[in-house]
């Protein structure tokens, strides 16, 4: 084997091996960034699941307050 074919075999050899480091580090960011898409997904669902649970509980107050309110009207005098 001569020298320009040892030259050739190694270039190929380091083009194969920047290729396949090439293709590690996306598929790398490719699961950094989908796991970064899933982690605020599941924090913005949980927030709505407060922001929810904090209107619900908002909602009961309110409805016990026109209950209590419309009891009054009914019966000012309280007997």
């Amino acid at each position: 084997m001569g020298i320009l074919d040892k030259l050739l075999g190694r270039t190929k050899d380091t083009g194969s091996d920047v290729a396949d480091k090439t293709e590690d580090a996306a598929g790398d960011a490719w699961d950094t960034t989908k796991d970064a898409a899933d982690d605020a997904a599941h924090k913005a669902h949980d927030v709505a699941d407060d922001a929810t649970e904090k209107l619900d509980g908002a909602a009961d107050d309110a409805g016990d307050a026109a209950g209590a309110a419309h009891d009054a009207a009914s019966d000012p005098t309280g007997s």
